[in-house]
């Protein structure tokens, strides 16, 4: 008879790991994501850190924490891979005209 624990811990695994993704916020989904060049002719509210669990949810955590401080857009100053995931410096912007 085959052993199923090894089966059984990969399926509650791969059920839990959607549950500790951070989703976006309604408004973090209307933050944009700008290039560093393309911030130019926007206003600097806040260098920020995010740190998450890998890029993707990292990126949601930015996009989340820039809508939290007032920002339109936020641009990535610096982003990197680390033991525990991922991190992200960015800058929470204002770049749409009223």
């Amino acid at each position: 008879m085959h052993n199923l624990f090894p089966v059984t811990l990969a399926f509650a695994a791969v059920s839990v790991l959607p549950a500790c993704s951070t989703q976006l916020t309604e408004r973090g989904f209307n933050v944009n994501l700008v290039t560093a060049s393309s911030s130019n002719q926007c206003r600097l509210i806040e260098m920020f850190t995010v740190q998450g669990s890998g890029p993707d949810d990292t990126l949601r955590r930015a996009l989340n924490q820039a809508a939290v401080l007032g920002a339109d857009s936020m641009a990535v100053a610096d982003g990197k891979e680390t033991a525990d995931g991922a991190e992200i410096r960015g800058a929470a912007l204002i770049c749409r005209q009223p």
